[in-house]
């Protein structure tokens, strides 16, 4: 009989289901079903699992042998850049020990032996009168080999009548006033004042000779220590009665105005740099020409027929001066030393932001431009000028006191520099600066007469400046507008195609590249009969520059000059004096008649992209 439904349930393990046919009533698996299955699925498991782990192993083993080859292929770059530069320096080094050009390494030699001899005689002791020391000519540094005796004019001097080169001794500490810089060399000033004479070595070849190569190093900064030696006169002074000449309300003639510009080459009129200076020499501040005349155009800011007048003169890159601008004469009827100084000490009660500057000191009245890092001063000598920890306070005082006494030539000055960042003019106004709130065509973001390219402007720089301050010439890429708002300036012009015979610095690692080191007003002494001596190349070179083509100006407090892209820039402070200036970019092609990017590029050698 079948069994019941409850006994295939309880049963069904032990006794299967009779077979009807080629049917199974019951499709439960028996147990060695059950093994067998479970056999089965094990082998396809661990088949599979063989099968992914092996694929794994080589894609690892592949990535392994990738990376191996990449980190050889770094190793061996590496490696070869090392063994690159450690071949390249010692065959520099061979070839030149100083890292510098080899066409006069003897003036080299005894230059860097002078200066190692008067530092290590200290200043004002031990040299002879004007504390000078020197090396007898038939002798040479130990550590130098024997160098042939060259003509005396061929060797840089350190002394003079009158004015005497003011060594500086190195130190490496912090002074009182300075801030700490363990990279930066503090300076001590000399005892004794006086003009330097530049060492060859700061000037490029002359016209003719081989390029000189530059690869010194200096410091990240250069600090002073300055001088407190005029404070108890300048507070003696209850009521400074300023400068001796006053050059703001000093006479002038300007030409009449031409509304249409002259493109032919016979504006602006220029003539050699001799005759600028035998004219008005640069350091008689106290004995200007009666009347003083002028060859730049002179327009009306606020007359629209002049202003588009200086528009056309501003679009064929012509140099140009405009009077008569509010703001420029607001800004100038502000600027108080009381008023400037509270802004360089932090922000402000109004919520003005606190501006930044630095007081720059010079051992005479000559400043040039120069990247400290670059500077080397067993190279180069000392730096044309070295940071002091001055506030704005102190630096106007000083400036008062120039004004107060006519401040000779050949004793220390300072200088103020300043500057607004370019991405000021994007914030909200109130957040601007004194200088973008009082100067707005300046920082304005939207085109105007003065910022009329905003995308291209680099900032506002602003130069405080105190009498006898001679800024050494040099070009601006960018189109540039000056703004004058207390004091004056003289300037002199010369243009882009003037470039070989301005002495610029044509080497591009040296620290005062595009610049020129000469001090232009020693042009009138070259034929004197002064006991002057200075290096062979000095001379030669202001022989030069002597016939380059210049014009002079004198800027003054409400006045904005505008100076074209390339034209080159001498500035003598005439007395104490704040400008700013803002550029709008570089116009490469200039003036038919007195060049462009193109003359500036050919003469250093270098393109050019400096705004």
């Amino acid at each position: 009989a079948n069994p019941t439904a409850l006994d295939v349930g309880a049963n069904w393990r032990k006794e299967p289901l009779p077979l009807q046919g080629s049917i199974r009533y019951n499709t439960m698996p028996s147990d060695s079903d059950v093994v067998r299955r479970a056999k089965g699925a094990t082998k396809r498991t661990t088949r599979r699992t063989a099968d992914t782990n092996g694929d794994s192993t080589k894609k690892v083993r592949k990535n392994r042998r990738l990376e191996s080859r990449r980190r050889r292929v770094a190793l061996t770059a590496i490696a070869s850049v090392v063994c690159f530069t450690l071949v390249y320096a010692i065959l520099f080094r061979r070839g030149n020990s100083s890292g510098i050009g080899n066409s006069d390494t003897e003036r080299y030699v005894r230059a860097k032996a002078l200066r190692e001899a008067a530092v290590r005689g200290g200043v004002g002791g031990g040299g002879g009168q004007h504390g000078h020391s020197e090396l007898p000519h038939h002798e040479s540094p130990k550590h130098q080999p024997h160098e042939h005796k060259r003509p005396h004019h061929e060797l840089p001097q350190h002394r003079e009548h009158h004015e005497h080169q003011s060594h500086q001794r190195r130190e490496h500490h912090s002074v009182h006033g300075a801030p700490s810089d363990d990279k930066a060399d503090v300076l001590v000033p000399a005892k004794v004042n006086g003009m330097r004479y530049l060492d060859p070595r700061q000037l490029p070849p002359l016209p003719g000779e081989p390029n000189e190569s530059y690869h010194g190093k200096g410091k990240r900064a250069f600090r002073g220590m300055g001088d407190d030696a005029w404070v108890a006169t300048a507070d003696s002074k209850t009521q400074p009665r300023g400068p001796k000449v006053d050059y703001v309300t000093h006479k002038y003639k300007y030409p009449e105005v031409v509304y249409e510009p002259r493109n032919d080459g016979s504006y602006p009129p220029l003539e050699p740099m001799m005759d600028i200076f035998r004219t008005w020499e640069q350091d008689d501040l106290d004995n200007p020409p009666d009347v003083i005349e002028e060859v730049l155009m002179h327009f009306d800011y606020q007359d629209p027929e002049q202003l588009e007048a200086a528009i056309k003169y501003r679009d064929l890159e012509l140099p140009f001066k405009v009077y008569n601008v509010p703001e420029v004469a607001e800004a100038g009827e502000k600027w108080t030393d009381e008023y400037v100084a509270s802004h360089f000490a932090g922000a402000t009660k109004d919520g003005t932001p606190g501006s930044t500057g630095v007081c720059q000191q010079s051992v005479d009245h000559f400043f040039a431009f120069h990247r400290p890092e670059a500077w080397d001063v067993d190279v180069l000598g000392p730096p044309p000028s070295v940071d002091l920890g001055w506030s704005f306070h102190k630096w106007a005082k000083h400036a008062v006191y120039a004004d107060e006494v006519s401040l000779p030539k050949d004793e220390k000055h300072y200088y103020w520099q300043s500057g607004v960042p370019r991405q000021e003019r994007k914030k909200d106004p109130k957040l601007w600066s004194f200088v973008s709130k009082d100067l707005p065509s300046f920082s304005n973001p939207h085109p105007t007469f003065f910022g009329f390219n905003p995308k291209e402007q680099k900032g506002i720089q602003c130069r405080f400046g105190e009498r006898g301050v001679t800024a050494a010439t040099h070009y601006d890429g960018g189109r540039n507008m000056i703004a004058m708002m207390t004091g004056a300036k003289r300037y002199i012009l010369s243009p882009p195609n003037a470039c070989p015979k301005l002495g610029v610095v044509t080497a591009r690692r040296h620290p005062s590249y595009r610049h020129s080191m000469l001090n232009f007003g020693r042009v009138t002494i070259l034929d004197s009969e002064t006991d002057i001596d200075m290096s062979e190349r000095e001379r030669e070179w202001l022989k030069i520059s002597a016939e380059a083509p210049t014009l002079s100006t004198v800027l003054k407090a409400g006045e904005v000059l505008y100076v074209p892209s390339h034209w080159f820039h001498y500035i003598v402070s005439l007395q104490k004096s704040a400008q700013c200036n803002t550029r709008s970019g570089i116009h490469e092609e200039g003036n038919i008649n007195f060049g462009g990017l193109e003359d500036v590029q050919e003469c250093i050698g270098e393109a050019d992209d400096v705004q």
